[in-house]
């Protein structure tokens, strides 16, 4: 494991060290032809099960499609602090089966396509705060952290999708209710010794408490208001969470259980924390990424020219009333489908067990025991996979069956596959094809790390990966490192 952080900055997020492994695998493995299918590694005594990485899109077609094995307790006992236990993650499958049925319609592609003027408003506080940032007569800005506005953006947004909840970040944040959030995802960590003493200090618990009332008293009170015979909204993905719970019971006057709300909020609560970290990482590498590549700026340009028409002002009202137009975007899709494969933030954690084992190749390999984990970041890198693995090359998504570049079968999983990929998989595409519509075109974009590393009076040579000043850092879903200092001027 040393081997495998040499070279990595301190704060390098783990990611990193997992596709060392897979993209360096005769290092790691001489005797094999080729990357190993799956990887057994040992973390005692940090861990006292043995982990198994699925390395290769068969192995991972088998353990969430094939034969969806449970979710392993640890994520579900990892985020308790937050959702409290009762969201879709921690339920048993088939519990899971009932909820995702129930949550999927405020989800759907359709329902999500009927709120794009709710996303357009947040998107264009978001880009007009943007404009505020740019320099005058042409010139680049001051520098600010764009991390910083992609998460008060996607905070607003999940907030008003699943509750029809105006938190009002971008304006007035920091609000009570992401404070709250933020310092229960502090609690979040993986089952070891320290962490489970750690659960039970009394300061500990005081703190999960409090932050768990403020979200509570806060999610409550608007649920209870979407519960009522005038309410208006019939949109959002607890409306018709509701109107299907109703249903199943066949009694539109049916009101919901005590448990039921718990479960509501629990979700809530989830969609919350899984839903604005890592879009809002997810939008700043798309940013990142593109302003890399003249060509792929350029491209997208006048794709935006030639969807939303010659006139930039007018992108927002397009979209507004016209929001399948979104679907006609084919390369800013490939656009972000390329970041997500070099910026995948998504994995799972499954159950190994006697009674299954991965069939790769003709050799069997046992899972008994052991935590399997999928790693994106590995698969996404893997030279025998993707051609020219570390280009950013969005063609791959839009060449043909048969081409060279065309992605392997579920070879690309930033979303996971399976009945229990994100459900937030749409929403989150549709965010960042807004954000991308409405910025592109209006805005150029400066990562500033020297001028950041120059106002911090920093004077070592800056860390890197890959030769790249930014990259993800922290734990758990981590963050773009520095929260990604920006500068931006109107074009």
């Amino acid at each position: 494991m040393k081997s495998l952080m040499d070279d990595l900055p301190k704060d390098a997020h783990d990611t990193y060290a997992q596709r060392k492994l897979t993209m360096n695998w005769s290092r790691y493995f001489p005797r094999q032809k080729s990357c190993p299918p799956v990887i057994y590694l040992d973390f005692w005594p940090l861990v006292s099960q043995p982990f198994i990485y699925a390395t290769s899109p068969e192995a991972c077609f088998q353990l969430t499609q094939q034969t969806a094995q449970p979710r392993h307790s640890m994520f579900s006992w990892a985020i308790f602090p937050v959702t409290g236990g009762k969201d879709l993650i921690s339920m048993d499958m088939p519990t899971h089966r009932i909820w995702r049925s129930r949550l999927n319609p405020g989800f759907s592609l359709k329902n999500l396509l009927s709120q794009t003027p709710v996303l357009i408003e947040e998107v264009g506080t978001f880009v007009q705060q943007l404009r505020e940032q740019a320099g005058t007569d042409g010139n680049f800005g001051d520098i600010f952290h764009l991390f910083d506005r992609t998460v008060a953006l996607t905070f607003d947004i999940i907030t008003r999708v699943s509750l029809d909840l105006q938190i009002k970040e971008q304006t007035q944040g920091p609000t009570p209710i992401l404070k709250a959030l933020q310092a229960l995802i502090r609690c979040v960590n993986a089952p070891n010794i320290w962490s489970k003493l750690e659960r039970w200090a009394p300061s500990y618990r005081r703190d999960v408490a409090r932050n768990s009332k403020i979200l509570r008293d806060s999610l409550l009170s608007q649920i209870k208001s979407h519960l009522q015979p005038d309410a208006s909204s019939e949109k959002t993905v607890i409306d018709l969470a509701v109107k299907e719970y109703k249903n199943e019971y066949g009694d539109e006057n049916r009101q919901p259980s005590p448990d039921f709300i718990d479960r509501v909020i629990s979700q809530l609560k989830l969609f919350m924390f899984a839903g604005h970290d890592t879009t809002a990482q997810a939008i700043c590498w798309a940013l990142y990424e593109i302003t890399k590549s003249p060509e792929v700026l350029r491209r997208i340009r006048a794709e935006h020219d030639q969807v939303l028409g010659p006139d930039v002002k007018l992108a927002a009202h397009v979209l507004s009333t016209e929001p399948r137009k979104l679907n006609s975007l084919r390369y800013t899709t490939a656009v972000i489908k390329e970041s997500l494969r070099l910026h995948p933030l998504g994995s799972t954690h499954r159950r190994g067990s006697r009674g299954f084992s991965f069939v790769c190749d003709g050799t069997n390999y046992p899972t008994d025991g052991a935590i399997i984990w999928t790693s994106p970041t590995a698969i996404h890198l893997r030279a025998d996979l993707w051609p020219r693995a570390m280009e950013f090359l969005p063609e791959r998504f839009l060449v043909a069956e048969g081409h060279p570049l065309r992605p392997v079968k579920n070879a690309w999983r930033p979303f996971e596959l399976g009945n229990t990929r994100c459900i937030g998989e749409e929403l989150a595409m549709i965010e960042m094809k807004l954000v991308l519509a409405l910025t592109m075109r209006e805005l150029d974009f400066h990562f500033d790390w020297e001028g950041w590393n120059a106002l911090q009076g920093r004077t070592t040579p800056p860390d890197s990966v890959d030769g790249e000043h930014i990259y993800r850092v922290g734990g758990g879903i981590g963050f773009v490192k520095d929260k990604l200092p920006t500068r931006v001027k109107l074009r």
